[in-house]
């Protein structure tokens, strides 16, 4: 008996030890791609360079208000339409427009954090798309 609750509790130990970590919070991946954002800005970097960033999960940024992703990471790199894109003129996109923000330099293109803002301007989908 005891041998069996001394394998018990081993068991119970190994199966706490190896829980997976809690997914980030919605703060913390914006925390991450501003720190990202900001190491590209300064331009450490020679030749093509992607961020690590582009590794992480953007599912927890579904939904957030517009205005929100766009205080954590500053200024769009571009704003998209359907039959439009222009760089940003200010803070943001024009509400017709979707930001992207560049996660890339040098090369001929990489990847970009793209919002699909809804009628309400909130990101609907956040997702990373790949630019040419």
């Amino acid at each position: 008996m005891r041998l069996s609750l001394a394998a018990l509790s081993l068991v119970a130990a190994t199966l706490v030890a190896c829980r997976t970590a809690p997914p980030p919070t919605r703060a913390a991946i914006l925390e991450k791609l501003h720190h990202c954002l900001d190491e590209l800005s300064r331009g450490r970097s020679t030749g093509a360079f992607v961020s690590p960033c582009t590794r992480l999960d953007l599912a927890p940024l579904n939904g957030i208000p517009r205005h929100e992703l766009v205080a954590a990471l500053g200024p769009p790199t571009f704003c998209m339409g359907m039959t439009e894109g222009s760089f940003p003129g200010g803070p943001d996109c024009p509400p017709q427009l979707d930001p992207k923000w560049s996660f890339y330099q040098g090369g001929a293109g990489g990847p970009e954090l793209a919002c699909s803002t809804d009628d309400q301007q909130r990101c609907e989908l956040v997702r990373w798309l790949h630019s040419e």
